[in-house]
């Protein structure tokens, strides 16, 4: 019902309520069908203002889906006048090119098609260059995983690597005077060993000389991988932890006692290692550290300003009384 009709029905609220709803209010006569009473006019015109409040309400909404199921309308209207042109060219392609030979009729084709992209929205053109970026990309991640996946490539950068770390273990293999110290020293993969070139081949380090040459094929090792780490900065601890790394010089009670070997070849050994830790804590600081737990005690001032703490005459790593608390 329109708002106007609904507005003439308002007057009902100034009518009162008539006494007996089978009389006629104005004549009194009798009636064979009661009208509907004011109190019922005036239900109904509430729930028409109830109804009407509701549409109201609603056609903004209505409005909105209209727009967009116009616009859908137009979207596939076109979509479909596309694809007719695809079909109509297509047809025509075959009945015009009945006769034709082969590269006419490929010529023909390619023109259709050519004239029928054009036809096509801006928005084709878009999404098809959005396509072929993605393509590109997808087809680059691929040859970079294909080249991490070579096994030749990674074997060659791995051998580049150690051909770095072989280079400071000869090196400090020949300042530390280990056995064999003429040839290149370098790690053995395969065999998780340290090997050195000599004159006769390669030999393992458990086939190499003395314990001193052992720990000193350990220790040019370890360094030379912590080396390349932290210059690398490669995700790695930059702590090194040596537990008596010259014990092997340390024969008897007394000498470790004293923390200074009795042979001065031993004790030449002794502080060519320790000013070599030095030497490359310092060249890697601050972003390396080397923990050495010793008997030695050298006298010389860069050893004892390294020195944290000296447990000689009771005083240990772990006091006494801590055990008794």
């Amino acid at each position: 019902m329109p708002t106007s009709q609904i507005g003439r029905l308002a007057p009902l609220g100034l009518v009162e309520e008539a006494a007996e709803a089978d009389t006629c209010p104005m004549c009194g006569s009798e009636l064979v069908e009661p009208d509907p009473t004011v109190t019922e006019l005036q239900e109904s015109l509430a729930d028409l203002q109830r109804q009407m409040s509701g549409v109201e309400t609603a056609r903004p909404a209505r409005r909105e889906a209209l727009t967009a199921l116009d616009a859908r309308v137009d979207d596939l209207n076109e979509r479909l006048r596309a694809a007719d042109a695809a079909w109509r060219a297509l047809v025509e392609t075959d009945t015009a090119t009945g006769e034709a030979t082969t590269g006419e009729r490929q010529q023909y084709t390619r023109g259709r098609i050519s004239v029928t992209l054009r036809t096509l929205r801006r928005s084709d053109e878009d999404t098809l260059r959005r396509l072929r970026q993605a393509v590109t990309a997808a087809e680059q991640r691929l040859r970079r995983l294909q080249a991490e996946l070579d096994d030749s490539e990674e074997r060659m950068q791995l051998d580049s690597r150690l051909l770095a770390v072989s280079d400071d273990m000869t090196r400090w293999a020949h300042d530390l005077e280990l056995e064999h110290a003429g040839g290149r020293v370098r790690l053995d993969l395969n065999a998780l060993t340290v090997v050195t070139e000599t004159a006769q081949g390669a030999a393992p380090m458990w086939r190499i000389g003395s314990a001193e040459n052992h720990i000193g094929a350990h220790l040019v090792a370890h360094l030379a991988l912590h080396r390349y780490f932290t210059r690398n900065d490669r995700p790695v601890p930059r702590l090194l932890m040596l537990d008596q790394p010259t014990q092997a010089y340390y024969p008897s009670d007394a000498e470790r006692d004293a923390g200074i070997p009795a042979a001065d070849t031993d004790r030449e050994a002794v502080q060519r290692i320790f000013r070599w830790l030095y030497d490359i804590t310092a060249d890697l600081s601050p972003d390396f550290q080397i923990v050495v737990c010793d008997h030695a005690n050298l006298p010389d001032n860069w050893f004892q300003e390294s020195v944290a703490g000296n447990w000689r005459g009771g005083e240990k790593l772990i006091p006494e009384h801590w055990l008794n608390t």
